[in-house]
């Protein structure tokens, strides 16, 4: 945070212009800010822009929804190449952001937009490549020590053990395209990752994000275990998971350490966390993973974050974007696949091409100060996959 002046009128150096949005959304408490408040016009501005956003009328989830969810998840997985976020936390996601701004430019149709900007087999065509360039970014930029460093590209060095984690799982999401160097980082990383877990299974420094690291660095262990199992990875995870059950609510969400609040996107990422558990024969966390699913199932609300993760200009929310090409997949007709098209045409289209960068995205969505250029690059490649 900045420590210039308090409240000046244009907000720019007011010292907690940074924090302001994210303290009204839950995401950190700042102790000093409802004093603050009451005389900062900047302030009060985020404060009502974000009240006009949730006055959107909630998203009515059917009872059909809820069924669908709680049957899925009782699904054996047989394939486990990527580790995929299911149909039901995609749909989630995409009925959050139902009531917000559309993935097409108003008053036009799916069709006609995809006209304009890129058939769906040039797309094809192009994605594996974009997605090969981002995988040798991620091998070009491993720290020594099997880390990715936050500091380096833009994001919250706390972040560190979710940020090596995400590129982890987007390296083994590549399936068959393994390379002994994709190998050698993973097994770096892997290495990293088991050494910022302590004995009681947390893993990295404990704020209020640590239950990002948590869930995302047990997903990226549960997939290197499902490659290659031994016992000391199965007692590191016994502990993982059960720092993952013992953080959730008795109502089945998890919230941000210190905020007796549930969390939705925090909530996803222990979920699948769990699911990824069961299918690899964790039976012990079912009724937890049940629980979490009926509440993802039936709390989701209007979100000030765009359909499908791309707004009517082009910008691009990764994270939205991310769940919702996992659903778009999973669909089988004309319509989802035109989407999927359009929502990775304009993921390919902000790929960096040149300089030190090449095969990155840039960090400028709403997570991009936290995550930086890693979490997009992470979310983007594993969007395209």
């Amino acid at each position: 945070m900045k420590n210039n002046t308090d409240h000046p009128a244009n907000g720019q150096d007011c010292r907690f212009h940074e924090d302001a949005a994210r303290h009204f959304t839950g995401e950190i408490f700042l102790a000093e800010f409802q004093s603050h408040l009451k005389e900062c016009p900047s302030c009060q501005e985020v404060g009502a822009v974000l009240q006009r956003l949730r006055s959107l009328p909630a998203v009515d989830v059917s009872d059909h929804l809820t069924a669908h969810v709680l049957a899925a998840i009782q699904q054996p997985e047989t394939k486990l190449v990527r580790p995929q976020f299911h149909l039901w936390a995609a749909a989630a996601v995409v009925v959050i952001g139902l009531t917000a701004m559309s993935i097409w430019p108003f008053g036009k149709k799916p069709t006609e937009t995809l006209a304009q900007s890129s058939q769906p087999a040039v797309v094809a065509q192009n994605t594996d490549r974009s997605v090969q360039e981002a995988l040798d970014w991620f091998c070009r930029t491993q720290e020594t020590d099997g880390s990715w460093s936050p500091a380096r590209w833009g994001g919250d060095p706390r972040f560190e053990v979710a940020l090596t984690a995400l590129p982890m799982l987007a390296i083994l999401s590549a399936g068959a395209e393994k390379t002994p160097q994709r190998v050698e980082v993973i097994a770096k990383a892997r290495q990293y990752l088991q050494s910022t877990c302590d004995r009681k299974g947390r893993f990295g420094p404990q704020f209020y994000g640590s239950s990002y690291s948590q869930g995302i660095a047990t997903q990226a262990l549960l997939s290197c275990y499902k490659n290659r199992p031994d016992e000391e990875s199965k007692r590191l995870l016994d502990n993982a998971l059960t720092v993952i059950v013992s953080q959730q609510h008795a109502n089945g969400w998890w919230g941000l350490g210190g905020n007796p609040q549930p969390d939705l996107s925090i909530t996803l990422w222990q979920v699948e966390a769990l699911k990824m558990a069961v299918d690899l024969g964790w039976k012990n966390v079912q009724p937890h993973l049940t629980l979490g699913a009926k509440w993802v199932a039936t709390h989701s609300h209007a979100d000030t974050t765009p359909r499908n993760g791309i707004t009517s200009g082009g910008e691009v929310d990764y994270f939205n974007a991310y769940f919702a090409t996992t659903l778009l997949k999973s669909a089988n007709d004309e319509s989802s696949r035109q989407r999927l098209a359009s929502i990775r045409h304009t993921l390919l289209g902000k790929q960096v091409q040149r300089g030190n960068d090449s095969g990155s995205w840039t960090p400028d969505d709403r997570w991009g100060m936290a995550g930086g250029r890693l979490y997009t690059t992470a979310l983007a490649s594993l969007s395209l996959h």
